[in-house]
């Protein structure tokens, strides 16, 4: 496996850098991968409501992420909640379907989340 690329998705999943870094420099690798090279789990997506909840993300950077990492092959989800993971991605990836991420509805979630850890 190769280092770089697992650091790239690391720094996407877990938004170690800005979304204005880590999505080029994920450019730089296929989309396609045989096997997860990193796991996304509930805990990502409560630490990305956390952010947008306190300022740091707004609903555009969230739906930037959210459709960054649910098209990525190399990114697997937690056993158990594969489908509440996926239903998470695909409301606030696609906000001109669903609507932008709201505070309301980013504190439904963490219920959610909170319920399924």
């Amino acid at each position: 496996m190769n280092n770089q690329r697992l650091e790239a998705l690391l720094d996407l999943v877990e938004l170690r850098v800005p979304l204005d870094e880590a999505i080029p420099q994920l450019n730089e690798f296929a989309w396609d991968s045989e096997h997860p090279i990193v796991l996304l789990t509930i805990e990502h997506l409560s630490s990305v409501i956390d952010r947008f909840l306190t300022g740091g993300l707004s609903p555009a950077d969230c739906a930037l992420w959210a459709d960054a990492v649910e098209v990525r092959d190399g990114i697997g989800r937690q056993a158990g909640v594969e489908q509440l993971l996926n239903d998470f991605l695909f409301e606030v990836s696609a906000p001109e379907i669903n609507g932008p991420l709201t505070s309301e509805r980013a504190r439904e979630w963490q219920s959610v989340f909170a319920k399924s850890r």
